[in-house]
Order: C-alpha cells, then structure tokens, then sequence
C-alpha cells in the first residue's frame, strides 16, 4: 500500500510545478481556429513545410487520418493534425467533411439516374463537387477509371473567352461529382463503333434485340452524337437511330436529326415490343422542348 505520507509529500513539491505549466499555457495563443475537418484519402500522404509539391515533407499521414482545415491556398490546405502540427496538404489529398456530406446528398439525389453512357480518364483528373476548374476536389482520378455518364454542362473559362464543357459522372455507387470533358473517353458499342464518323456518343440507349437465323441476336440503338466544334452549350447535336436489317444482315440507319440544341437525358421508352426514346432540345426562344418518337417496326415516328 503506497505511504500516505509520501503521495502527500509529492504532491506538494509538483504543486508549484503544475501552477507554472498552468500559467505558461495560457500565455501562450489561442489556436487558429478550424474552418472545416477532412479525413486523409490515402496512405503515405504529405503534409509539407509550404504549399509546393517540392517543399519538404513534415511527416506523414495515412488513410482515415483526421485534420482539422485552418484555410485555403490555390489548391493546398493548411491543417492541423491531432497533435497540433500544422503544414499543407494538397486538396486531392483529403476529402473535407462538408464536401462528404455535399456528395452524400448528391449521391442519394441522383440514385435512380440512368447512366446516358460510360467513359474512362484518359489521364489524372480531379473530381469535382460541381463544374468548374476551381470548386472543391473529391479526389482525384487515375487514368483509367470507368465512369458511368449522367449529365452535361459549361463554364467560362477563366482568363479567356472559351467555353469549358463539363459531365456529371458516377465512379461508383457512393461517388458523384463532374470532370472536364477533354480528360475522358466516351465508349461506344463496338457493333456501331465504325458508323461514329469521328463524332462521340455522349448517350447510347439499346432500344430492342432481334434475332438474327444466321449471326445471331442484334441490338438496336439510338445515339445522342456529337461534333467536336458543335455548340458546347449543347450536350449533342444530333440523334441517330441504328437498327439490324435481318434480311441484308447489317446495320441501318433510320433517323438522323442534326443541328439540335439537345440536352441530356437521353431515354428509352416503352416495352420490347414497342420500344421508344424521347430527348430534350431549346427552342429558338431558349426554351426546352421535349421530343418523343415510337418504333413503328423500324421506323421511328414522331409523336411528340
């Protein structure tokens, strides 16, 4: 059993001592307060002595990391980490709270969605909260990512007159942000890939399959095309429909619409039997109008 005497003793010399810590810590200034926190994405990260790429590393922080967020420099962080050492960080480096919960609604806003295509990163590129090359980064991208294509915007260009085209994406059930257009690659399906005439698919919809005796089942398709000096306000510009003459055994095309100010989505209507799509363009008026078609055999009609 420990001396009563002694503990007593004890404390009496570290009292003076606790007093002196006590006094020295409130001279010493209030910390900087934090305008958000962030959780650190990947392992081995940097937090820097400035906010360079080529600056000194401080130390390191690995995933699930904590930080609180003391201001913004271009793309660098200043944070502080739970021992109260600060330096910068780079944002696709972390993935601040208020951003997770921004995407989080975004993500349960956009859940039923349908995908218009899909596309991959043709290099790093950054994620973004909304359009734009300075909103907030949700990560960053590695070149190759498929991505599942929802929808299409623009912005100014900073610095110039220049139109900066934009599309919503889905990387992944729980992710949702929009990347610049000049860093993916839109798929088309490989049947269709030659009729492409340079143009992208930014939607592609499978409107039916048929069989064909000798080369089996084919898919019929419409397509949201686009030039690469169309209006970048416009998401296409034209619509074409593909379907498989049976009887010749190649594709066909039945509709083509060009010159349109379309606007995304592009969807499919109707049953297996009488499939239809229907898409948005603006009016001369800026106004957006709605066109619809149904599949008379393999034909479109317009019936709105």
């Amino acid at each position: 059993m420990a001396n009563p005497r002694k503990t007593l003793r004890t404390l009496g010399r570290l009292a003076p001592l606790a007093g002196v810590v006590a006094l020295a810590a409130a001279c010493l200034p209030e910390p900087e307060p934090a305008i958000d926190q962030a959780t650190v994405i990947n392992d081995n990260t940097s937090v820097r002595v400035e906010a360079s790429g080529s600056s000194r590393t401080l130390f390191m922080l690995d995933a699930g990391d904590r930080v609180d967020i003391l201001y913004k420099d271009g793309s660098w962080y200043r944070v502080r980490d739970v021992e109260q050492i600060e330096g910068w960080m780079d944002e696709s480096a972390l993935i601040r709270d208020m951003t997770r919960r921004a995407m989080e609604a975004a993500v349960a806003e956009a859940r039923d969605l349908p995908a218009q295509n899909t596309a991959r990163t043709t290099d790093v590129v950054n994620l973004r909260m909304a359009p734009g090359r300075d909103t907030d980064t949700i990560r960053r991208l590695r070149r190759g990512v498929e991505l599942q294509v929802l929808d299409h915007d623009t912005t100014p260009r900073p610095g110039g007159d220049a139109t900066d085209i934009w599309f919503r994406v889905r990387p992944s059930d729980d992710e949702i942000g929009w990347v610049f257009s000049q860093l993916i690659e839109f798929d088309a399906p490989e049947p269709i890939r030659p009729f492409m005439e340079g143009r992208t698919y930014v939607a592609v919809q499978r409107l039916k399959t048929v069989e064909d005796a000798d080369m089996g089942p084919r898919d019929w398709y419409v397509v949201a095309e686009r030039r690469d000096d169309a209006d970048p306000r416009a998401a296409f510009d034209g619509v074409r429909v593909f379907v498989w003459d049976i009887e010749e055994h190649r594709y066909e095309t039945t509709l083509r619409l060009r010159n349109l100010d379309g606007r995304l989505p592009l969807e499919r209507i109707g049953g297996d039997e009488d499939p239809g799509f229907r898409f948005s363009v603006l009016d001369a008026s800026g106004e957006p109008v709605v066109r619809e078609y149904v599949m008379r055999e393999t034909l479109p009609r317009a019936v709105r």
